[in-house]
């Protein structure tokens, strides 16, 4: 493929990333998580490719993805240039000198930024728990879910105890560290609550459900929404 067919980063974004400990891993899940939160986390931060983080767990102990990372980064430009792969994912802390990769497994998302949607500013570290909803429309129906959020979802998730505010993305790229094909889902959105808030472990729709929330539910390929708790934040204000 030449330069000029690849698609160019740039702009602010986000990247998610999700790990498990296999069965049979000689990696614990206490000392990775140390490993993220005391070593490789802070360094990403530290690089100024990636400006705050934060770790999250699946208030669901039955979710797929229990754990959680987010990073926030200003320009994505600085990610495709490989500079993330720069910081040394190996450690004194694992049983070998073999890199995270061998030992958990993980997926990676990358997305760029598309609509923040706050009432009041809010600061950097502004919540405790997070609805993640990730919806792929059926062919051709990109526009209409993006007027859904910007013209009635958004007010209507305003209105919801402990709001904080919702930032929308749309996926770049993906890769999990074994190889295996990913399911696409192309666009995500991150509702913050703070104090105050009403959510359970699993999402629930809004009641009342409007014909437009239904429209672009059953015109959806794929809808994947679950609610997190933070454990950590990584950041200038942390």
């Amino acid at each position: 493929m030449s330069d000029a067919e690849v698609t160019k980063w740039t702009g602010p974004g986000m990247i998610q990333n999700s790990f498990t400990i296999p069965q049979g891993s000689k990696l614990s899940l206490e000392t990775a998580e140390k490993w993220f939160d005391d070593v490789y986390v802070p360094e990403l931060v530290a690089s100024e490719v990636v400006k705050s983080a934060w770790r999250f767990k699946a208030a669901d102990p039955n979710y797929k993805r229990q754990n959680i990372f987010l990073y926030k980064v200003p320009d994505l430009a600085l990610v495709q240039a490989g500079k993330l792969q720069e910081i040394n994912r190996t450690s004194d802390m694992f049983p070998t000198d073999e890199p995270i990769e061998s030992f958990v497994e993980s997926e990676t998302k990358i997305f760029s930024f598309v609509q923040l949607y706050e009432t009041s500013k809010q600061p950097e570290d502004a919540s405790t728990t997070i609805i993640m909803a990730a919806m792929e429309p059926s062919s051709g129906g990109e526009a209409d879910l993006d007027a859904w959020y910007r013209e009635e979802h958004n007010q209507q998730m305003s209105e919801q105890p402990g709001w904080k505010r919702t930032t929308r993305f749309s996926l770049l790229a993906q890769q999990s560290n074994d190889g295996k094909p990913m399911e696409r889902i192309s666009f995500l959105a991150i509702h913050e609550f703070g104090e105050g808030h009403k959510i359970g472990n699993q999402v629930e729709a809004l009641d009342p459900m409007t014909d437009w929330t239904k429209r672009c539910m059953a015109n959806s390929k794929a809808i994947d929404a679950a609610v997190y708790q933070k454990v950590k934040f990584f950041g200038k204000d942390a």
